[in-house]
């Protein structure tokens, strides 16, 4: 949902920088197509551990995806889950502040645990295990809480949303509800989740429904590409587009934003 979030808006004419900051299981680099090797975001942490990073330099490691009349930047994740230390909330609140500087918005995509690791707050210097999720979120001025459409992905978000609350009391999230069918959730599915929602869910509100749309997914996957530029008219690629772009600026032809709570934000 990151990569497409990213593509909507710079398909709207903004400059876009895309972070792929899931340290359990970063796959912005397979959704594009895109040599991994290299862990764009993991090298530009290490330089600004070390001083080194400016614009500049960022530029040069953030890769450019192409999409026919629109581009933007990503810093890929890290390869292995074990290799999370390399991302410190310290210096990731540099290349966050750095990749504003160089676009008009900034979208990461985040992990799903929030964990704390309480036993090590009196030590602001040790690495924290899922300090690349805690630090993005609390930067963030947008915070998507996406959960599958299910009995199990809408209780779990649910619970998600609780956690986060805990984690990052000011977030404020948009509830997203993904992969939402008939098959799962009745024959109106959006009324029917919507219902339930506000019977047994927290106090927020949904933000969007995105439909489930296999088909579009499949192709932009095995294309390595998005999905307004996979398939346009897809029912999945106008809602995402309706939810983060502004309706008179929407492209509908053109071919050209936590597994318990995975969450998707935008700067």
């Amino acid at each position: 949902m990151a990569v497409n979030i990213a593509a909507e808006l710079a398909a709207e004419g903004k400059s876009v920088i895309l972070l792929d900051a899931d340290s359990y299981g970063a796959s912005v680099a397979a959704s594009l197509g895109l040599l991994d090797e290299s862990a764009g975001l993991a090298q530009s942490c290490r330089l600004a551990d070390q001083g080194l990073l400016d614009t500049e330099s960022l530029k040069r490691i953030a890769a450019p995806v192409f999409a026919k009349t629109t581009s933007f930047r990503v810093l890929t994740g890290i390869t292995r889950a074990d290799r999370w230390t390399e991302l410190r909330a310290a210096a990731l609140s540099s290349v966050l502040e750095l990749s504003k500087e160089i676009a008009d918005v900034v979208v990461v995509d985040a992990g799903f645990c929030l964990e704390a690791d309480e036993e090590l707050s009196f030590d602001t210097m040790a690495p924290r295990r899922n300090a690349a999720t805690l630090r993005s979120i609390e930067l963030a001025d947008t915070v998507y809480a996406v959960g599958a459409a299910d009995a199990v992905g809408v209780p779990r978000l649910v619970r998600g949303l609780a956690e986060l609350e805990q984690a990052v009391p000011h977030a404020a999230p948009r509830v997203v509800l993904n992969k939402v069918r008939a098959a799962s959730a009745g024959r109106s599915p959006e009324r029917e989740l919507r219902e339930a929602w506000e019977r047994y869910g927290p106090n927020q509100g949904i933000e969007a429904f995105l439909p489930s749309d296999p088909e579009a997914c499949d192709v932009a996957l095995l294309s390595g590409s998005v999905l307004f530029e996979a398939a346009p008219e897809s029912p999945l690629r106008l809602a995402i587009a309706n939810m983060v772009c502004a309706p008179v600026q929407q492209n509908r032809k053109s071919s050209v934003i936590y597994s318990r709570a995975r969450r998707r934000l935008k700067r």
